[in-house]
């Protein structure tokens, strides 16, 4: 059986970097499985860049088409607290280069930034499985809609648009992909059942076959480490407890709600005993956090970011809006606890006062008394390890995928 994987990237983000763990899992598990990104960041030979897989006129189009893309961002500018959008209006023959691999079964990951225009989808011969890592496929361009609900109906009247109108942008994407989309058999894989809830209640994906497959961990990547001397390894302080926190976009990603820890922190009275440790964002940031803050930038090999979770006593995401959270998986895996907030993604993988704590939406006052409560627990690193490998190890989320594509093509 042949797979192949499309994404944007085949590493550097949370989405990219999931697709890529599970083109590996497939290969280990004995498939013929096969990458197509934009952006290749590995070495590894069976990702292929699309560049490679198509020809000089159609690379002309793919970066006009991107202009276009980018110049019609532009023209609809979105509020400030507005997050990525992607509109994927603006075709070029992505499809012939799909084609060209002769898969059995084309899996579609984060595709948003014109990658795969809306229009493509249907010249796609084999089999599509998409795997949804935002709420991006069924609605009318955000990836993530916070608090609106348009997209269980009609988009438009779209809350992050600054220029909001019934006929405005969301609503015009909304109705191409309808249009387009209407008689595609597409199977849905969400990340998680909140994603799948969300999807199921659309009225672009509420009819297909939605399946619920989280991201897969491999345990003998991420694993727990000896404390003292991962903190060595980042000359982090020995006699302090570690509060981490990391987002690609930092402490100025709002969805990633640090404003919330920031809020948290200062309730908690803990200086001089806690230091805040950030990752995730490529430039120094000013965080004030009432407590010494250590930022260590950017990581792209699995090895420090081992390292770096071991080294902490709690993780803490408060993300307000997340489809899974990848990097509450690679803490657990690490033997760290974690804090986040209830009612998305996270929901699946902390087990409330089992594998941390889940305080209450938007809540500081809880967020910090969840901290707190962390802190203060003896926790078994070797058994938050093996819970969060039972349910997304490698093997096991491989072989529910093969059993997903073998239902498609008939075994």
């Amino acid at each position: 059986m042949k797979v192949l994987h499309v994404s944007l990237s085949d590493g550097g983000g949370g989405a990219a970097m999931g697709a890529y763990r599970l083109h590996q899992s497939l290969r280990r598990a004995g498939l013929e499985s096969e990458m197509l990104v934009l952006r290749k960041v590995t070495e590894d030979p069976s990702a292929h860049r699309l560049s490679d897989a198509l020809n000089r006129w159609e690379r002309l189009r793919r970066r006009w088409a991107e202009r276009r893309h980018n110049r019609e961002l532009r023209r609809n500018p979105r509020i400030e607290m507005s997050g990525q959008w992607s509109l994927n209006l603006y075709r070029y023959s992505i499809a012939d280069a799909i084609n060209s691999f002769a898969a059995d079964i084309v899996q579609l990951h984060w595709v948003g930034d014109n990658f795969v225009p809306i229009q493509e989808l249907v010249k796609i011969r084999a089999p599509i499985v998409w795997t949804l890592r935002d709420m991006w496929a069924f609605t009318g361009g955000c990836h993530y809609a916070g608090e609106c609900v348009n997209y269980r109906a009609l988009c438009g009247r779209c809350p992050q648009l600054v220029n909001a109108s019934a006929s405005d942008l969301s609503a015009r994407i909304h109705t191409e992909k309808r249009r387009a989309w209407s008689n595609l058999p597409l199977t849905i894989v969400t990340i998680s059942e909140w994603l799948a809830d969300c999807a199921r209640a659309s009225s672009l994906l509420g009819d297909r076959r939605i399946e619920v497959i989280g991201n897969p961990i491999d345990p003998s990547r991420f694993k727990p480490l000896e404390r003292g001397a991962a903190r060595q390894a980042f000359n982090l302080p020995q006699d302090k407890r570690l509060i981490l926190f990391g987002a690609i976009g930092g402490a100025s990603d709002p969805r990633k709600g640090f404003r919330y820890l920031a809020e948290a922190l200062a309730k908690l009275g803990c200086e001089g005993q806690a230091e805040l440790v950030v990752f995730g964002s490529a430039r120094h940031e000013d965080i004030d956090a009432g407590l010494p803050a250590h930022q260590l930038g950017r990581f792209q090999d699995e090895v420090s970011l081992s390292l770096l979770y071991s080294a902490c006593d709690v993780y803490v995401l408060p993300t307000v809006q997340e489809a899974l959270g990848k990097t509450l998986q690679e803490a657990l895996a690490c033997g760290t606890p974690c804090v986040t907030f209830a009612g998305t993604g996270p929901d699946d993988i902390v087990a409330h006062r089992h594998d941390g704590y889940r305080a209450r939406m938007g809540d500081s006052a809880d967020l910090a008394a969840g901290i707190e409560w962390t802190l203060a627990q003896s926790w078994s690193r070797r058994e938050l390890h093996q819970r969060i490998v039972a349910k997304y190890g490698v093997e096991r989320i491989s072989q529910r995928y093969i059993r997903l594509y073998e239902s498609l093509i008939g075994g």
